[in-house]
């Protein structure tokens, strides 16, 4: 993205070519390259030397924020040295956090419990694919302000809730789980502010097809509990056919180049989570598909067709329409679009991106169709998401 940042080392500004990319891997982790020579022996001479010949130097450092990131820059007052070292570090949030500890237990009970918890977060869960009978499906909820415990100290407001996300298969076995830690800490003001809207969470876990029972349970660590159940259908892929992913509404869109000025973009990218980029948007999922009319809607998804890998490729085409829910009455259509502009060559995966017009439409409640096909004559089937306008 070639912007300035403290720790992911910038890319060169052609970084079309794996050795412009592997220089900058190697320069931010404090390692060196070897290109462009046919000397194969000594290549492998220098490796040797740097596995025996160096001193080893490190140190603890102070406790951070989480997902604060830190610059490093090592001096010698010797000469005749050569210093390497990696530019940076992040203390970056941890996958599956809780994984085997009590709080994890005590959540899997809740889980299974039938009687439910008394806060219910809003939700939404579609899935992209990652690879043959491989999704990703992108979680994004909106949690209640008042599931969150604040103890305040030294005139901050702090908070920890724990999350946990279990897929159950129709036999009960666990197909898919995760577990997060949402750490606050929050100024006075901030915390005011923070008391008169949900919070915004969003996740990422892989998942292989099938039917699922997804549930995710919130604690707070107090007897009060949160807890959302749902059906998770995952569709088979296997990355041969024409297909399409699951549908991101959305109002919250913000370019990628705005992103990267972001002090905390470096930790961002560390994390291991894929964010939803098209034409340089990153789109951040709605939990909840409620709109206003003058808001500008933007749906995201994926189309999947092997044989844009082709000499070739085929000319792919899209296009959505808009139904009244009770009647299934249509509303609007938007013809067939050429996907030429978000095609990447060889690359089978085709972000889009499409705008929602919203704004003609009588508030009420729709559901949106979504289906692509292209000059091979495979079509994708559709893809169905529900909105409300108010």
């Amino acid at each position: 993205m070639n912007q300035p940042r403290s720790i992911v080392p910038q890319f060169p500004e052609s970084a079309s070519t794996n050795q412009q990319i592997l220089a900058a891997l190697a320069e931010g982790t404090g390692g060196f390259t070897i290109f462009n020579t046919n000397d194969l022996f000594g290549g492998l001479q220098r490796i040797a030397s740097e596995q025996n010949e160096f001193y080893l130097l490190g140190y603890v450092p102070p406790e951070s924020a989480e997902g604060s990131c830190h610059t490093l820059k090592v001096k010698l007052n010797h000469g005749g040295t050569n210093v390497r070292a990696r530019s940076g570090y992040c203390n970056a949030r941890q996958p599956n956090i809780l994984d085997g500890t009590p709080v994890e237990k005590q959540l899997e009970i809740r889980a299974q419990d039938a009687q439910g918890g008394g806060v219910h977060p809003s939700f939404q869960a579609p899935y992209f694919y990652t690879g043959p009978n491989l999704a990703r499906v992108n979680l994004a909820m909106e949690i209640p302000q008042e599931m969150f415990k604040f103890d305040k100290d030294k005139g901050k407001y702090h908070s920890s809730l724990s999350v946990l996300g279990i897929a159950y298969r129709e036999d009960g076995s666990v197909g898919a789980k995760f577990s997060d830690q949402v750490k606050l800490d929050l100024e006075k003001d901030e915390w005011k502010d923070f008391t008169k809207t949900a919070y915004h969470y969003q996740n990422q876990f892989d998942a292989v097809p099938g039917h699922y029972k997804m549930t995710v349970v919130l604690s707070a660590g107090n007897d009060a509990y949160g807890k959302s159940s749902w059906p998770l259908d995952v569709d088979a892929y296997d990355g041969k056919e024409f297909a399409l992913g699951g549908i991101v509404m959305s109002n919250n869109a913000q370019r990628v180049e705005e992103l990267a000025t972001n002090a905390d973009f470096d930790s961002v990218l560390l994390e291991d989570r894929t964010p939803l980029v098209v034409k340089g948007l990153q789109v951040v999922p709605a939990a909840v598909n409620r709109f206003k009319r003058n808001d500008k809607i933007i749906l995201y998804s994926e189309i999947y067709d092997s044989l844009l890998t082709g000499e070739q490729p085929p000319r792919v085409v899209l296009g959505y329409k808009i139904q009244e829910r009770a009647s299934n009455k249509e509303v609007f259509f938007t013809g067939t679009v050429a996907a030429d502009d978000f095609l990447q060559k060889g690359n089978p995966v085709v972000p889009i991106g499409m705008l929602v017009m919203a704004k003609d439409l009588n508030p009420g409640n729709y559901r949106l169709v979504l289906m692509a096909a292209d000059a091979a004559g495979r079509k994708a089937p559709p893809r169905t998401v529900d909105f409300d306008l108010d």
